[in-house]
């Protein structure tokens, strides 16, 4: 019988005896370890660690949210095609005695994959009663099959890494619309920016700052070097609360037109190292929003009439805590599409 460490660890399988393993396995734990399941979590990637880094990651996620995991790690430049399998399980307390919940986990290490051979792998070991959640990590490429999009219910990216942001979207929209997907996208470049936008909404709930919407005359970003993809979605959505429409473009520096109030508003972005985005400064004719990021909190500070402080969460940073945050939340993210829109507006040639 084997340990729970060796579970972690992974046991090899071959590919055609996978699902039946799985069943062998459960039988005989099944004193101590009870399976839990809600979705199927695929995780793509080409990265050379794949395995081992995605296997660590969803230790952590698996903690929150139990679910199917199935890791498949591509090696497309290989000389033939060869596929391994393992498969092991992330095993947590219940804080009632000695059982654990399990989430099982299949690893697929695919040398010269194929878009047809991802499917395959894929289809067939999905638990089919279950919704699939699709994570693709680092750039999209035309490895997705076309058949796949029609079996994804949540297609995970992070748009933090790409290079060329509106290849990547031509890429995106041209899969999932030629598909008739019916796929919610998850960005986790978007997750990003929850906390942030949740505090500097929440000062527009103060009377009086409502009532200055239409003085509005600047935005000034700062944001690190590394996430100008993330300043420019939460630049966008603003942009796209107010109802701001882009009328000039620069490297650092755009105007928007407001129709409700008398001047453009300008919006500069400044990169110093620091967090992801480490400070925001809306200006009105006669006062002024702020957003600062301090650790583990973020300050906001409104000074008008009177001078108004608070200090809120950040939320997490890690990778780990920002998929837990997009699989709690949910939810279809027209917010986002309506600030994408805008923002391949910007990131078109840049």
């Amino acid at each position: 019988m084997p340990e729970i460490q060796d579970l972690v660890r992974g046991m090899p399988v071959e590919v055609a005896e996978v699902n039946r393993s799985l069943q062998v396995l459960w039988e005989q734990e099944g004193d101590v370890l009870t399976r839990a399941s809600l979705i199927n979590f695929a995780v793509y990637s080409e990265a050379p660690d794949a395995l081992s880094a995605n296997t660590q990651l969803m230790e952590q996620v698996t903690h929150e949210h139990a679910c199917r995991v199935i890791l498949l790690a591509a090696n497309p430049a290989a000389s033939k095609q060869r596929v391994q399998a393992w498969i092991s399980a992330h095993c947590h307390g219940t804080g009632a005695g000695a059982r654990q919940v399990c989430s099982e986990q299949i690893a697929f290490l695919l040398d010269r994959s194929s878009p047809d051979l991802i499917r395959n792998i894929l289809f067939s070991h999905l638990d089919s009663d279950l919704p699939l959640y699709l994570w693709w990590q680092g750039e999209l490429s035309h490895q997705v099959d076309q058949q796949l999009w029609s079996w994804v219910d949540r297609f995970f990216f992070d748009s933090h890494s790409w290079r060329e942001p509106v290849q990547q979207l031509t890429i995106l929209r041209g899969s999932v619309a030629s598909a008739g997907s019916r796929c919610v996208l998850c960005d986790l470049n978007w997750r990003r920016l929850i906390y942030l936008r949740l505090a500097f909404a929440q000062v527009f709930d103060h009377p009086w700052v409502a009532q200055q919407i239409d003085a509005i005359r600047d935005l000034e970003v700062t944001y690190h070097p590394e996430y100008w993809t993330t300043a420019i979605l939460f630049i966008c959505w603003v942009a796209c609360q107010l109802g701001w429409e882009l009328e000039q473009k620069g490297d650092f520096e755009c105007r928007f037109r407001s129709d409700k109030a008398g001047a453009p508003v300008f919006v500069r972005l400044k990169a110093l190292p620091g967090p992801w985005i480490g400070h925001i400064k809306l200006r009105f004719d006669a006062c002024y929003l702020q957003v600062d990021w301090h650790g583990d909190f973020l300050e906001t500070t409104l000074q008008g009439e009177s001078r108004l402080r608070q200090i809120l969460p950040a939320g997490g940073t890690t990778l780990a805590e920002l998929v837990q945050e997009e699989l709690a939340r949910g939810g279809e993210h027209r917010t986002y599409l309506g600030a994408l829109k805008i923002a391949e507006e910007l990131w078109q040639g840049e």
